[in-house]
């Protein structure tokens, strides 16, 4: 689904964007209010870091066409090591449908940022130097805000004083990124419209909210909106709750020798940093749908913990994904060529209720890494008597 632009389409538009952001800083504009040299005066929504890249004008092959390409295929590469790095083949044909997915499909052809990010997860989550992972983390968080929350995996050492002085430390990079920023920022959020998701192509928990507020059903002039909420209910509400409460137990059987310290195994930490951005971005953020390309950064754990062995969670769980992954992009396919006119509105709230299903598993899961790992801890520390 490339951009048009006079009847043509435009490839990599969410890269180009940054690339004629950087021109018109040059003619003295101030890319953050208006941005005349990008096609759709479309405003620079990132950070100041990518304002300073060298030689556009020198180089506009390399930058326009041939580093999306070589970025697009950095980020294929990664996902597909990490989905298909097991010697179980029965899961490979599912592994397809993950990467042929609309939200793999869409930050490769739009070029986000977010496939960068995604390349740097992966190394920090490969990666146990420390000055490496820090850099990083540095670099992408003054490109764009939320990687700030990759920081979270210094914290969860095997050690409290190293958890306290590593904490003392974020807090001063958390300060530091948003005095450097903090203009840039004001300015950002006001221009937050043009990195909101809408319809089929949000993942937010505002989705579901806008459904409820704005959707409405009439009958012969008859206002039945009112059945919204009991769907909201008995169809979003009762299920979650049933389907944590059956797999209350599970859970911590099938991650009970899971770990999340920074000296942890790859899966494990990829786990547990994609798992931080989907829930906060997810809770906090109006994201466009390829921000969804996280969860894929879930699957290697699942996989590998499903092949030692048979677990009823494990196996729900990725065959959630693989839902939510069909109906997003199934949906977006129907809708895109017209097929369905008059059912789209319900492809949405079909595609919001999936999201809400999967992100309470996470949350879930997350919730019970969280406690795991500070009783752990806990647990170590010398008891008075």
């Amino acid at each position: 689904m490339p951009m048009v632009y006079k009847g043509g389409a435009s490839i990599f538009a969410d890269w180009t964007v940054i690339l004629n952001a950087n021109l018109c800083l040059e003619k003295g504009y101030d890319v953050f209010l208006e941005n005349p040299c990008d096609n759709w005066n479309r405003k620079h929504v990132y950070g100041k870091l990518l304002l300073n890249i060298p030689l556009i004008k020198n180089f506009p092959n390399f930058y326009y066409f041939y580093l999306p390409i070589i970025l697009g295929f950095i980020f294929l590469t990664v996902i597909s090591y990490s989905l298909f790095d097991y010697n179980n083949k029965k899961y490979w044909l599912s592994f397809l449908i993950l990467i042929f997915s609309i939200p793999v499909l869409l930050v490769v052809e739009r070029s986000n940022i977010d496939l960068i990010i995604f390349i740097f997860l992966f190394i920090i989550s490969k990666s146990n130097n420390f000055l490496l992972n820090f850099f990083l983390i540095l670099i992408s968080s003054i490109s764009k805000i939320y990687p700030i929350l990759l920081t979270i995996i210094f914290i969860f050492q095997n050690n409290l004083k190293k958890i306290i002085s590593y904490s003392l430390y974020l807090i001063l990079f958390f300060l530091l990124i948003a005095a450097y920023q903090w203009e840039s920022l004001v300015k950002l959020f006001d221009n937050k419209d043009q990195f909101t998701g809408f319809g089929l192509y949000s993942f937010s928990f505002f989705g579901i909210l806008d459904i409820l507020k704005n959707f409405t059903i009439k009958i012969h002039n008859v206002d039945y909106s009112w059945i919204k909420y009991l769907y909201f209910f008995f169809f979003i509400l009762i299920p979650i709750y049933l389907i944590n409460l059956k797999f209350y137990k599970e859970i911590s059987s099938s991650f009970n020798n899971v770990q999340i310290y920074n000296q942890s195994k790859f899966e494990e930490k990829m786990y547990f940093l994609s798992s931080t951005i989907i829930l906060f971005c997810y809770f906090s953020l109006s994201n466009f749908v390829y921000r969804e390309i996280f969860i894929l950064g879930l699957v290697p754990l699942i996989i590998s913990l499903s092949i030692k062995k048979k677990d009823n969670f494990l196996t729900f769980f990725y065959f959630l994904i693989l839902i939510k992954f069909f109906i997003t992009t199934f949906s977006s396919y129907l809708v895109q060529n017209d097929l369905i006119l008059n059912f789209g509105a319900f492809l949405i709230i079909l595609k919001h209720t999936v999201d809400l299903y999967l992100i309470s598993l996470i949350l879930h899961v997350y919730i019970y890494f969280i406690t795991y790992c500070f009783k752990k801890i806990t647990n170590q520390v010398p008891q008075k008597v």
